[in-house]
């Protein structure tokens, strides 16, 4: 770990892990990295990731932009990243739309990364998981890792028939939180 992060950031993720641990984040008071394109921010929450695994969050799901290509290369970034853990069978990673519908009970008790792009299917897919295929993962204490925020954001649509609605990416994510 002191070789991939410098001392700046090192205290950025122990602060952010110890704000999460003590509850001073939430769905209701979210945190956030800001930062310039390629300044860290990805190896930021990586490093966020494994901190909270270690105390006591059990999944962390991680929302990228909408594209299969950045979809996949965070998914391989964190295969990347936490293969010593895969390889004990301590952590299970999965792109939402390729999880497995028949996981077994001790598959299920071990520590679990999801990857979904935030776009309908993947999002419809992620709900359908959590409530109808496992809904025991939902007692689970997850971290979830928006990588792309500004996809995030509340969005509303005004349109003739209903007046202002909620953007249905949106919405997905309000409900997953």
């Amino acid at each position: 770990v002191k070789n991939k992060y410098s001392d700046e950031m090192r205290n950025c993720i122990y602060k952010t892990v110890e704000n999460l641990v003590q509850m001073e984040t939430s769905s209701d008071r979210p945190g956030m990295f800001l930062g310039k394109i390629q300044s860290g921010k990805t190896r930021a929450f990586i490093g966020v990731m494994g901190l909270a695994l270690d105390n006591g969050y059990e999944m962390v799901i991680v929302l990228t932009k909408g594209t299969k290509a950045l979809a996949q290369q965070t998914l391989k970034r964190l295969e990347a990243e936490f293969w010593s853990f895969v390889e004990d069978d301590q952590i299970q990673i999965y792109d939402i739309m390729n999880i497995p519908s028949n996981l077994t009970r001790y598959e299920l008790n071990q520590k679990i990364i999801i990857v979904a792009k935030k776009e309908v299917r993947n999002l419809t897919k992620l709900h359908e998981l959590l409530s109808d295929i496992y809904p025991q993962l939902v007692e689970k204490k997850t971290l979830i890792i928006d990588d792309e925020a500004d996809f995030a954001s509340v969005g509303f649509t005004r349109t003739k028939t209903e007046g202002i609605q909620i953007r249905k990416i949106a919405l997905r994510v309000d409900e997953l939180r």
